[in-house]
């Protein structure tokens, strides 16, 4: 979407093309009894004075000129296709000599997030060029980019287009993070924007992306407005995305949400199922649906996703399943046992919790069982630290017993290369007296002594 930033290049004084834009805007409205002209003629006219003067420009007179053109310019989206572009660059350009060109630009950007009647096929193309345009005229740190960004994402979502939205995807996980530094945006608008992406996104097809921001904007809620309507409705939307959704098995960022934690009092049955999917199993599932119905909950949003929940849990259990099993072995008869399935599908649904990576492992056809490399934790608690603490000395107690042999086995290495050692020097001796005796007539000359010999033994710890 944005690209290097860039500059406008229009040529003539703040008068001359204010009323050049305020004729154009005059001649599109074919208003009777309007005339655009005449109502800035007299704001302009001590402007062009210090204009001829040579005078700083007084901009609170300009302020004056641009209210008047900025709240006739919604009418530029009637303009002729060809036009539109360059009548809204004129516009902007006006803008940014204003005193206080965010008040403009932001108003100018909800023009263009509406759809253009003159030219309805390319409307949202010639939107977002202009936009972009916008964007990139502007500083990095400038909080106008603000008001442009969510006017980009606005169009996009109307038009629900995926390409549209894969050459912005880039900019939200690159640039987005740097951008909301850089503008030092509140709460309330850091949270508009982030519903504005979740909602493009879904319109666009990634639900898991929307989802995705929707938890984003849950973090913006303080907790002394976490109960309020608003931020309950949000936390009931968020919930029940990430619920519904078949590839979302981490509600950890869900439930550290004030606004999640404070349905526990207003929407008890989703919050109760919120838990069984962050820790239960199939069992505590079936039994709660079979008491309170999923129609019932939150008025019914997640009725019509009751097989991905079902199968959601299936996954789920198996994942708790293979991680508290201490043999690290299961056999089939417990994971048909556990997901309410027969025996012969238990290999499709671990191969389903393998996808899904919740687990790794290694299926055994001959032996009936799946032998687990690694499993998920759902939560980590008490229990499953304790869990790790009991690995964890398996292993040391297996280190230490590969450690003994590997001890033993350099100590009687070293032992039997002592023993070699001094054989080798005893035949090496009595070799040296048979060949300086023959036949058992030469003596050892008694001035000579025979020197000893040094033996370096190289010992262990």
């Amino acid at each position: 979407m944005p690209a290097p930033a860039n500059t406008l290049l229009i040529e003539g004084s703040f008068t001359e093309l204010s009323e050049e834009l305020a004729q154009y805007l005059d001649a599109l409205r074919r208003t009777e009894g309007s005339n655009l002209p005449a109502e800035v003629a007299p704001l302009l006219e001590p402007l062009r004075e210090q204009e001829q003067n040579g005078e700083e420009p007084n901009l609170k007179q300009r302020d004056e000129v641009l209210k008047k053109i900025v709240s006739a310019a919604v009418i530029l989206n009637t303009a002729p296709e060809k036009e539109i572009t360059a009548a809204y660059n004129l516009l902007v350009h006006l803008a940014h000599q204003s005193s206080n060109a965010d008040r403009f630009l932001s108003r100018i950007c909800t023009y263009l997030a509406r759809p253009m009647a003159s030219s309805s096929p390319h409307g949202p193309s010639l939107a977002l060029s202009i936009l972009t345009t916008i964007f990139n005229t502007l500083a990095p740190s400038d909080s106008s980019r603000y008001h442009v960004f969510l006017a980009v994402v606005a169009v996009i979502r109307q038009t629900g287009s995926t390409v549209a939205f894969d050459a912005l995807r880039p900019q939200l996980a690159t640039q987005l993070p740097g951008w909301l530094a850089d503008w030092e945006l509140d709460e309330e608008d850091t949270q508009k924007l982030h519903l504005a992406i979740a909602d493009a996104a879904n319109a666009a097809g990634d639900r898991e992306l929307s989802n995705s921001h929707l938890v984003e904007a849950l973090q913006t809620i303080p907790a002394s407005e976490a109960g309020s309507k608003d931020s309950r409705e949000l936390a009931v939307r968020a919930l029940t995305s990430a619920l519904s959704h078949p590839t979302i098995f981490d509600f950890t960022p869900l439930s550290a949400s004030d606004a999640i934690q404070a349905l526990r009092s207003s929407d008890t049955s989703l919050f109760e199922l919120l838990d069984i999917f962050t820790a239960d199993t199939l069992d505590a599932y079936e039994e709660f649906i079979a008491s309170t119905p999923l129609a019932t909950i939150s008025g019914g949003v997640l009725a019509a996703s009751a097989d991905t929940l079902q199968n959601k849990m299936r996954l789920l259990t198996l994942a708790s399943l293979a991680a508290s099993t201490p043999s690290r072995s299961l056999p089939y008869e417990a994971i048909a046992s556990a997901l309410w399935i027969p025996a012969t599908d238990v290999e499709r649904w671990v191969i389903d919790t393998i996808r899904a990576g919740l687990v790794e492992g290694k299926l055994s056809q001959l032996r009936s069982e799946f032998l687990v490399h690694r499993a998920t934790y759902r939560v980590f608690g008490e229990k499953q630290w304790a869990e790790v603490q009991g690995r964890l000395m398996v292993w040391r107690r297996s280190l230490e017993s590969v450690l003994n042999v590997v001890r033993t086995e350099r100590e009687r290495f070293l032992r039997e290369s002592v023993q070699a050692a001094a054989t080798a020097t005893t035949e090496e001796a009595g070799k040296g007296e048979k060949g300086g005796r023959p036949n058992g007539d030469r003596r050892r000359n008694p001035g000579q002594h025979q020197q000893p010999r040094e033996i370096e033994l190289v010992g262990g710890d």
